[in-house]
């Protein structure tokens, strides 16, 4: 009698492999479901900042009715602000927000982290409150500014030049070695509460580093400004009527190809940065995302460094890109020289002694002798646009 065959139960191979992607991406869903910015732990997490944020909107509000009712001063919450007004002189201090624009002054008072509240404990989030009207409103975190009388706009360390808003109607506290030439009392240029206007004829600013500013380390030139003109003449190495200096250092700005330029004497810069013609081998070119002709005006950051060779440009705060040239490049057009003056606003060009001059509105100029970081120009950018937007909006 023949036996019968044993039938063997298993899988095969080609069903575990089957089996084990299907887990795999079983698992991945999981995962993703858990650890996506719209997962269920990123959901969880802003459901319980929405509900701490919440709490703590009422927790102050709570605090603000206690102090109406009860006119007892352990109620008193936030630092008081005002407005930037002829009455209020030196005393004012603001809180811009940057997106919206939006000017917290008089009747606000802000109220910052590890303020201690009644039955809640310490605040973790910003805010501006009014006790006329009870309003309670949220700061964006890191999305506004706090401006006050005598604070700095900017870095001040290795300032050369310095006309910032806060300063820019009296030119005598941009620097020493600064001139202001052209500007004449009644010819409708010069300082007029919101920028300084220079007419595209005569004049332009001047600056002679002292004998003691070492500029071998590097440099940073900001140009905040509003320029209708097709080409904007920004800073530059120039002796007047000296035609030595037509074609040394000077950075442009084309408009109509929102491109940014420099030029370092006739040699190769030997950047990635290049014009695209062996003629103009001494010139280094950037696109960048805007131009002067913005309704904002535009703002302009470049940085030299003479150690390690590079040249780096930032637009309105944000990095474009950098490149790396020769030394020899980077200091043929007298940056480094002191007898030298740096100009703005003035170009010499062309081969017969020719100037030009740029036509613009001026919001900000600042040069140093030293490489900003890149979070220094952000800074830098943040509180002098909001300066400008506060002193626009009391123009109006």
């Amino acid at each position: 009698m023949k036996g019968k065959a044993r039938k063997t139960k298993g899988i095969t191979l080609i069903a575990l492999v089957i089996t084990i992607i299907v887990l795999l991406i079983l698992a991945g869903v999981s995962i993703s479901m858990l650890t996506s910015d719209n997962g269920i732990i990123k959901q969880a997490q802003n459901a319980k900042e929405e509900t701490e944020i919440a709490s703590e909107k009422e927790a102050i509000q709570l605090t603000m009715v206690n102090r109406e009712m009860t006119d007892n001063d352990k109620y008193n919450i936030g630092e008081e602000l005002r407005d930037r007004t002829l009455a209020n002189g030196d005393n004012w201090k603001i809180v811009s927000v940057n997106d919206t624009k939006q000017i917290y002054g008089t009747d606000w008072y802000y109220v910052g982290t590890g303020v201690s509240l009644e039955n809640y404990g310490e605040t973790k989030h910003e805010w501006v409150i009014n006790y006329n009207t009870g309003e309670v409103i949220e700061l964006p975190e890191e999305g506004f500014i706090k401006l006050a009388y005598g604070e700095n706009l900017a870095v001040t360390d290795g300032i050369i030049l310095n006309a910032d808003p806060i300063n820019m109607g009296n030119e005598n506290s941009w620097g020493k070695g600064v001139t202001v030439h052209g500007i004449q009392e009644g010819d409708g240029y010069g300082w007029n509460e919101t920028e300084f206007k220079l007419d595209g004829v005569d004049d332009y600013i001047e600056v002679y580093p002292q004998a003691d500013v070492n500029i071998e380390n590097g440099l940073t030139f900001e140009f905040y400004a509003k320029d209708e003109q097709d080409y904007v003449w920004m800073l530059g190495k120039t002796i007047k009527n000296d035609n030595n200096y037509a074609n040394k250092f000077r950075t442009n700005f084309f408009q109509n190809e929102k491109k940014f330029l420099c030029c370092m004497s006739g040699l190769d810069s030997m950047s990635d940065w290049k014009e695209g013609e062996v003629s103009n081998r001494h010139w280094i070119s950037r696109i960048v995302e805007g131009n002067f002709k913005e309704e904002n005006g535009g703002y302009l950051t470049m940085t030299a460094n003479m150690k390690d060779n590079t040249t780096t440009l930032y637009w309105n705060g944000k990095y474009i890109g950098s490149t790396t040239c020769s030394h020899d490049w980077m200091v043929s057009g007298g940056l480094t020289d002191n007898s030298i003056p740096f100009t703005i606003g003035l170009l010499v060009t062309g081969n017969q002694y020719n100037e030009v001059y740029s036509k613009m509105d001026l919001y900000a100029c600042r040069l140093y002798n030293k490489v900003l970081t890149a979070d220094e120009v952000k800074a830098n950018y943040d509180k002098t646009v909001a300066y400008h937007n506060v002193l626009v909006q009391g123009e109006k």
